[in-house]
């Protein structure tokens, strides 16, 4: 062999000696750094998957807040009064649980000429067969709905809401009804805790039937405020008349809680008979108890 390879071989395994003598040097420093209580740390890298990274858009939005449910729809308010007050079972007013109305100022004795004014308006509903006309309707929150209205001695009204509103309310000389047609509901409520049913009953008495809180004569109207004497009636009606052919203008009932609703009413014919299904509930809504 000669010396050229010899010497080759020679340098080749003084190397592999040197990286041996390595390997087993930091073999036995780490056995020593463990067997010392871990004074020398050594790290150890580990492949960590990446996380995706989230959209720009997911990441400028606020949290999610949680939702919640929709309030209840209020009722809708009777133009004639009755509905706050009643309650189920049995819709019966419980007077021993409603708010009291607010009160009157203290009314002054009534006087003569203010009793020729009650014979009047008396007189008024006590000729009057049927009443029919236009309305504007202004609830307790200001909000305002029209329509048509027909009103008939025995206790029979009817007021038909325009669009976009498809609402209802009905009174056969027994019950009212409020008949909501984008809801398929009618709520029903016997008609004797209405104080509107003063002005409908067949005989109209004012002074002996009510309480006579008010009544203000100016020089083109009068306005008469009273109550039911029964006491089963829910609120007060505050009437307003043309002076000086007594012809009725508007009213304003105001129900156990205080709150006032006012019906104007325009292009009035007097005992002109409607349809004969007019004051009948509808036969194709659901019916439900007031709760």
């Amino acid at each position: 062999m000669s010396k050229r390879v010899v010497s080759s071989l020679m340098g080749s395994g003084a190397r592999l000696t040197r990286v041996a003598l390595g390997a087993l040097l930091a073999a036995s420093t780490a056995t020593a750094a463990f067997a010392q209580g871990g004074q020398t740390e050594v790290h150890k890298t580990y492949p960590v998957p990446s996380a995706t990274p989230a959209p720009a858009a997911l990441e400028n939005q606020p949290p999610t807040l949680p939702v919640e449910p929709p309030a209840p729809a209020a009722k809708p308010t009777s133009p004639i009064g009755g509905t706050a007050s009643t309650s189920a079972p049995g819709w019966q007013t419980d007077l021993a649980q409603q708010p009291p109305v607010t009160p009157e100022p203290a009314a002054a004795p009534v006087q003569e000429a203010d009793l020729e004014v009650v014979a009047k308006i008396n007189d008024y509903f006590n000729k009057m067969t049927f009443l029919q006309g236009v309305f504007v309707q202004t609830d307790p929150d200001t909000k305002q709905k029209r329509g048509k209205f027909y009103l008939a001695r025995g206790g029979k009204v009817r007021f038909d809401y325009g669009s976009p509103s498809r609402l209802k309310i009905i009174a056969d000389g027994k019950y009212l009804a409020i008949e909501d047609h984008d809801l398929n509901t009618s709520d029903r409520y016997p008609l004797e805790v209405t104080p509107f049913r003063l002005l409908l009953s067949e005989h109209v008495d004012l002074i002996n039937d009510a309480n006579i809180l008010g009544v203000e004569q100016g020089t083109d109207a009068v306005v008469l405020t009273v109550e039911d004497k029964k006491g089963d009636g829910s609120g007060r009606i505050r009437l307003m008349f043309s002076k000086p052919d007594m012809v009725l203008k508007e009213w304003i009932i105001t129900d156990a809680q205080g709150l006032s609703t006012k019906i104007e009413v325009a292009n009035l014919e007097e005992n002109k008979e409607p349809a004969p299904d007019v004051f009948k509930f509808s036969q194709t809504i659901g019916f439900k108890a007031p709760n």
